[in-house]
């Protein structure tokens, strides 16, 4: 039968068994003083600590209703020494409580008369010493429960912008796509067919993602998907979202958080291509780099002017924090823009092959392979 010991109970023994070396010196002192063995001696020191010992317990109490820091720092202060001096006089009174016994009341006055001075201060002393490992332990107890109460917040806020990014393909585009399939239905239904099957796979990749107990797909996986929104996207915009694929053969077996791709492509299409007459070219693209997988989508579009936020959008931001909290020192996210010259976001992260290579599902036809254009879905 295995002993349980809760972390309050070794706390305590661990606080017991510190006085006992104490005791031990005690016992030296008094037994080279008094002539006594080396047993009897010992027994001494411990009887002499066990009472600031027990003090020690309400030490503990008052440092938990005193609390460091505060914000009347004189006040603290003066009722320290307060503490001190009855914990010194209780010290001394039950030393001469305990001398009587043996000597009867006025011999054991007498006996305390020749220490008394330096016993007050040697309480003021273990006074101090006691009340600062008590601070000592309670302030770096209440650091770690606020840096571990922080990493709690942030590990629920990262969660929660995942949760939305998850689910946030654009009502926008959705409406839209849902709106262009009405009318292809009546217009060319073999292409609404094909359209409706890839807008139902990226639906069940969102879902299969939300379902999933781990976060991380293959690339390939990521790629359809994409595939997907890009050709709805060209169903809309037409020839005014231009696609071109460079991904590297040998990348698409590595494993990436799930969705990592979709804000950033979204974020394009919408301030990129959708946003002018003229539309725009969007670059996807993934390489290696020495032990690094490395990301890029970047488009020809307005871009942004120098004094404005490039990164502040929710799918952004929240794919910055996913990849900086999931690989933290070991990856990069970096926008490059200005006005008139595009916007640009590549990211780095540690290249991991997935165990089994999964097939980019779902590209409609007309969908590019790699390092050629996509030129969109048959009329």
């Amino acid at each position: 039968m295995k002993l349980r010991v809760s972390g309050n109970v070794r706390g305590w023994l661990l606080y017991a068994s510190a006085w006992v070396p104490i005791g031990a010196v005690y016992g030296r002192l008094i037994g080279d003083q008094a002539g006594m063995s080396g047993g009897k001696a010992v027994f001494a020191g411990l009887d002499y600590v066990l009472v600031p010992a027990l003090l020690g317990v309400a030490v503990w109490w008052i440092s938990g209703r005193l609390r460091w820091p505060t914000r009347n720092t004189a006040v603290f202060f003066v009722l320290q020494l307060l503490f001190a001096a009855a914990y010194s006089g209780i010290w001394l009174a039950l030393v001469l409580v305990s001398i009587a016994f043996g000597t009867g009341l006025d011999r054991a006055i007498e006996i305390i008369g020749t220490f008394a001075g330096w016993q007050l201060l040697t309480g003021v002393w273990m006074y101090g010493i006691t009340a600062g490992i008590a601070y000592a332990i309670r302030v770096t107890r209440s650091l770690r429960e606020k840096e571990a109460a922080r990493a709690r917040a942030e590990a629920g806020r990262v969660s929660a912008e995942l949760s939305a990014l998850r689910g946030q393909l654009d009502p926008h585009f959705l409406f839209n796509t849902l709106h262009t399939l009405m009318a292809l239905v009546r217009r060319d239904p073999q292409t609404a067919e094909a359209a409706l099957e890839q807008f139902g796979e990226m639906l069940r990749y969102v879902l299969d993602v939300n379902r999933a107990a781990h976060e991380d797909v293959a690339l390939a996986d990521e790629v359809a998907f994409i595939r997907n929104f890009f050709a709805l996207e060209q169903l809309r915009l037409s020839g005014r979202l231009r696609v071109v694929e460079n991904f590297d053969p040998d990348t698409l077996d590595c494993v990436i958080p799930s969705l990592t791709l979709q804000p950033l492509v979204e974020n394009a299409v919408k301030y990129a291509a959708a946003s002018r007459v003229e539309g725009a070219e969007i670059t996807v693209s993934s390489r290696l780099e020495r032990s690094s997988l490395v990301l890029e989508v970047s488009d020809d579009g307005p871009g942004i002017t120098d004094g404005a936020d490039s990164g502040s959008g929710l799918g952004l931001r929240a794919v910055r924090q996913r990849i900086e909290a999931r690989y933290p020192g070991n990856s990069t996210f970096e926008v490059h823009t200005s006005a008139g010259k595009g916007f640009s976001v590549r990211l780095s992260l540690p290249a991991v092959a997935a165990p089994r290579r999964v097939e980019a599902r779902g590209a409609l036809p007309g969908h590019s392979r790699p390092d050629s254009v996509i030129a969109g879905i048959p009329r």
